[in-house]
Parts: structure tokens; C-alpha cells; sequence
């Protein structure tokens, strides 16, 4: 405990009577990497326990003049898939999505080079990293997307996707919305036998492709991160989110450990080894409404639609509606619960690429 006289009071610094385990666990709390390495200057005991901090968030930001590589490459893409993709059947994907050997990032990953602050930290176990707002608007606004959210799960490479999207994402009348939402569960029967014709097909396919091919610009990110930092401690979870919380990437410690792995038998980061994961050839489950009431998120979809996707492994994907992926975030986890309840579904076959 901490003991002052009257005259020691004004003197007193306080949080010198709070024993490491409580500071640490507060900086833990504010995880924030910029906060946190502001507080390596602000004594030597702070500068003696920040970096035992087991839990780091960092704000990626742009850069001044961001390279428009990497979303040239991936516009490139997705207009040969929609001239091809009803030209040829899907499996023409892998000859369409070859990456380049390497990625102009759009955004400062500095502080994650092995001479960035990230480095100090010697017991950290979960990492955060959240990219700055795309230049050229949200993932899927050009495609007629109103709404696009998607949740990818990897260990060496794809194990799991989740996607929400809708062509119309408007907010509930509160007056009037109970009424309309009776109203609508009447018309559901009837609603989940509307069947997509090609064109709308078509545009969610493209949607699935830009989510994979976001999900898949992750992981060589985080590729890259863990080639350039082989002293960091193993990580239990990492988790790559955006600005607007559209896209979430996130991996475990076991696959953690696999990537890594695989990265230090191959030359110690060659440049057969940086390139890249393809996708592999994939499973998606596909619902679809025309119209969807989220009652409890207080919001209305228009054009709804959710995919599912997995590895081929064997046979088709199984529901499984206690997925890790869907979180508390609405309106995506409530989405995905009514959504996943609709009898017709599509079952589609994506090639590597």
C-alpha cells in the first residue's frame, strides 16, 4: 500500500501505488499502439513494463501518395472474370487470378518492419491491425453492392468465408417497422422461392471475388509481417480488419505457427515463399432474398444474399450455424442467422486461383 502525509499529497504520483500486474493489465486495456509507445516516455517503470503488453492494436495509416497497383490488379481481375465467367464454366478462375510476383501496399506498415516499434513488444499474444479506408470507396460500391461484409478465417490457406451483401441497405421506420415486418414474414414462404436470374447471379459472384481476393491480400501482409520480424513472439491471434469494418481476416496460433513454418523452410523468406497463397478450389453455399427485415438491427435489405464458402475436401458445405466467424457485430451476425434459415440455397465449385 501506498502511505503520504498531508504535505506528500499534492506531490503523490498515484499510479505508483498500483502494484505491475494491474498497470500491465491496463495497458492491456488500452492496447492502442500509439498510446502505448507514448507511454515508454512517460517514466522508467512505464518504459520497463510496456513492453511485456500482450495485446497490440495498430491503425495502419496511408501513404501520402498511396500506389495504385495492387486495386488496378484487382479491377483488372474482375473484368475478366465478368467477360469469362458465362463464357467458360468457373473453372477458368486459375488461369484469371495469377498474382503478381509482388504488392504495392497503398498504406505504411513501418512500424511492423523488424526496425519498427513492434519489435519491443517481447510477450505479445494478440495482434490487431486495422488498414486505413481504400481510396476508391468501399469493396463492392462499383458493383452495385450497397452493403458487403465478409469474414475469412485462414490457417496455411483458406479454411472459411462468410459474405453479406445487398444492393439496398436502408434504415428501418421505427413507427412503422413492426407492421412491416408482420407483413413480410407472410410473404417469406413466396420470397425463398424467387429464383436469381444470370445477371444478378453474375454480380455476386463478383462480389465473392473481391471478398476472396481482399482476404487473400491479408494474409500476404501478414506474411510479409511475420518474414520481417522472426524474433516476435508467437502470436495466439491475429486479426486484419479496415477502417469501415468491411472485411475481417483473422488467424489462430496453431495456423499462426504453420505459417510461419512454412516461411522459414523455404529460404528464410525467398521470393517463391512471399508470393501470394492462391485460394483453393472452394465450396460456396449461396442464399438469397429478395427482401430482408433485421428487426433487431433496425435496418432493411433489398437483394440479400449470403455465401458460405470452404476448401473442397469431401462432398458440399454443411450448415452449420455455430460458425465461430459470426460474431455480435450487427448487422452481419444477424443476417447470417436469418439468412442461413432459407431452404433454397445455390451450390457452386470455384477453382484454385
Amino acid at each position: 500500500m501506498c502511505y503520504k502525509t498531508h504535505e506528500e499529497d499534492d506531490d503523490l504520483a498515484y499510479f505508483d501505488c498500483l502494484p505491475d500486474a494491474l498497470l500491465l493489465l491496463i495497458f492491456n486495456k488500452l492496447h492502442d499502439l500509439k498510446s502505448l509507445t507514448n507511454c515508454l516516455s512517460v517514466s522508467k517503470r512505464f518504459l520497463s513494463l510496456v513492453p511485456f503488453t500482450d495485446t497490440i492494436f495498430i491503425s495502419i495509416p496511408p501513404l501520402p501518395k498511396p500506389s495504385n497497383i495492387a486495386a488496378s490488379y484487382i479491377n483488372n481481375t474482375l473484368r475478366q472474370v465478368f467477360h469469362n465467367l458465362f463464357l467458360k464454366p468457373l473453372r477458368c478462375f486459375h488461369r484469371l487470378m495469377a498474382s503478381p510476383k509482388s504488392t504495392t501496399m497503398s498504406f505504411d506498415i513501418s512500424c511492423c518492419h523488424s526496425n519498427g516499434v513492434l519489435r519491443i513488444f517481447k510477450e505479445m499474444k494478440s495482434l490487431h491491425l486495422e488498414l486505413p479506408l481504400h481510396g476508391d470507396g468501399e469493396l463492392g460500391s462499383s458493383n452495385g453492392a450497397s452493403f458487403l461484409q465478409w469474414k475469412a478465417d485462414f490457417g496455411s490457406n483458406l479454411r472459411t468465408c462468410i459474405i453479406v451483401g445487398a444492393t439496398s441497405f436502408q434504415k428501418c421506420n421505427t413507427f412503422s417497422s413492426s407492421a412491416i415486418c408482420s407483413q413480410r414474414k407472410e410473404e417469406r414462404v413466396f420470397m425463398e422461392e424467387t429464383v436469381l436470374n444470370d445477371d444478378e447471379l453474375k454480380l455476386r459472384v463478383i462480389w465473392t471475388i473481391s471478398c476472396l481476393i481482399a482476404a487473400s491480400t491479408r494474409q500476404y501482409l501478414l506474411k510479409q509481417i511475420l518474414a520481417d520480424n522472426p524474433n516476435i513472439p508467437i502470436l495466439e491471434r491475429v486479426v486484419i480488419s479496415d477502417a469501415n469494418k468491411q472485411g475481417m481476416f483473422s488467424m489462430g496460433k496453431e495456423e499462426l505457427v504453420e505459417m510461419r513454418n512454412s516461411i522459414n523452410t523455404k529460404q528464410e523468406a525467398s521470393s517463391s515463399s512471399m508470393e501470394r497463397n492462391p485460394i483453393p478450389e472452394v465450396n460456396m453455399k449461396l442464399w438469397y432474398l429478395p427482401m430482408l427485415d433485421l428487426p433487431d438491427s433496425g435496418y432493411v435489405m433489398k437483394g440479400a444474399t449470403l455465401v458460405l464458402i470452404r476448401p473442397v475436401v469431401d462432398g458440399m458445405i454443411e450448415n452449420n450455424s455455430d460458425d465461430p466467424l459470426v460474431g455480435d457485430e450487427k448487422p452481419f451476425s444477424e443476417a447470417v442467422r436469418e439468412m442461413i434459415k432459407v431452404k433454397k440455397s445455390y451450390l457452386m465449385t470455384m477453382s484454385s486461383f
